[in-house]
């Protein structure tokens, strides 16, 4: 079982991202599992390494070809 509370995004994270009521969640996963359509996201995406190392509370700047929105990690499991 992770760590709950201070625990950081790492390899396997299930990360929940809020901002303005839009809420996204991912995994964190390896290149081989990834599979964005489905929330599984590679750690070494653009979007992998912007979660990995945050803790619950900050501030995470997701960049996709249509846009760059700031998400708050209101959830790490």
């Amino acid at each position: 079982k992770k760590p709950k509370g201070d625990s950081k995004v790492q390899l396997g994270s299930t990360v929940k991202l809020k901002n303005d009521g839009k809420s996204k969640e991912f995994q964190v996963v390896g290149t081989v599992e990834a599979d964005p359509l489905n929330g599984k996201i590679s750690d070494e995406s653009p979007i992998g390494q912007a979660l990995l190392g945050k803790k619950l509370g900050e501030e995470v700047e997701i960049v996709t070809p249509a846009e760059t929105t700031k998400y708050k990690i209101t959830e790490i499991s």
